[in-house]
């Protein structure tokens, strides 16, 4: 009888798992309301939660470039529900600059969604019509030309320090918390200028002067590059999804498929074209690989830029 028993124990099926994902799932974005990343994530939440049958919710966590994000998402439970939108600045370039506590190597990466280059842009009203409006004022009043960003060594800063760099020229660097507190800080005079993406100057209404790209934008024929204002520099944001290291392996294969079938739909195309920033997809295989060669090239320059803190 015992024998039957153990044999009968052993024929009944496991206890099943729940399906992933059960409930809601939290993408930690680490800046606050109002710039690219978080305009990018509350698009991708609505067709990635649909894809996956659960609702996603947006969690701004702003300050540090990005860093007090980032460690909240590397400190998460690897369980597939908390994610967070990698962006650029946070993931390479602030471990290039500071100890974080973190690097690229500390997450999963799932897809990237989108790549865009930055754009040098003024308010409509802004005496400036041209880069080389920018950089005769910034030469000939050295350090009195405010632009902002949205951290130190946020790549909105790099690039500017880049092209200030190379033009021999001097300006006043404002670090905000956010973009939109930066758009902010615009409006209300106390900035003359940032470089941030399209998305951010069409939000806005903002007036573009040049694309830090090799090539000008189908959306903006009219504003040139950086190399036709005769400063041949290129930065561009990129973002995607990533999360706790450790995911397993039907989780993170789970969350790849959502973002891929995401960005194929034509509901997400459309709003993302929209804000001139159209999908730019890489599985996660891809995305960490690109990712590694990003922190190696950007290290190199903020070490030259002297930029990085010193031990």
């Amino acid at each position: 009888m015992l024998w039957a028993a153990l044999a009968c124990a052993a024929a009944l099926p496991a206890q099943a798992q729940p399906a992933y994902p059960d409930k809601p799932v939290t993408m930690v974005v680490p800046f606050g309301p109002g710039g690219t990343s978080d305009i990018m994530a509350r698009i991708l939440e609505r067709h990635m939660g649909e894809q996956l049958g659960q609702a996603m919710v947006v969690d701004n966590k702003a300050g540090a470039g990005g860093a007090i994000g980032m460690l909240q998402l590397m400190r998460a439970r690897p369980d597939g529900y908390t994610v967070g939108l990698s962006v650029i600045g946070p993931e390479v370039l602030q471990p290039a600059i500071r100890k974080t506590g973190y690097s690229h190597q500390n997450f999963d990466h799932v897809c990237r969604t989108y790549a865009v280059p930055l754009m040098m842009m003024v308010p409509k009203d802004s005496p400036f019509q041209s880069v080389a409006d920018v950089l005769a004022f910034a030469r000939k009043n050295p350090g009195t030309l405010t632009y902002g960003s949205s951290g130190r060594g946020t790549l909105l800063h790099l690039a500017m320090e880049m092209l200030l760099d190379k033009a021999q020229a001097k300006g006043l660097h404002v670090p905000y918390k956010s973009s939109g507190e930066m758009v902010t800080g615009l409006l209300g005079k106390q900035v003359m200028l940032f470089s941030e993406t399209p998305t951010v100057s069409k939000q806005y209404g903002l007036r573009p002067l040049a694309v830090f790209a090799e090539q000008r934008l189908p959306g903006y024929p009219d504003v040139p590059t950086m190399a036709e204002a005769g400063w041949p520099i290129t930065a561009s944001i990129w973002g995607g999804v990533i999360a706790p290291k450790g995911l397993p392996a039907p989780v993170l294969a789970r969350l790849e498929s959502a973002c891929q079938a995401a960005l194929a739909g034509d509901a997400y195309k459309t709003e993302a074209q929209r804000l001139e920033t159209p999908p730019a997809y890489m599985d996660g295989q891809r995305f960490a690989a690109f990712a590694a060669q990003q922190s190696e090239a950007y290290g190199k320059l903020i070490r030259d830029l002297g930029l990085a803190d010193k031990d």
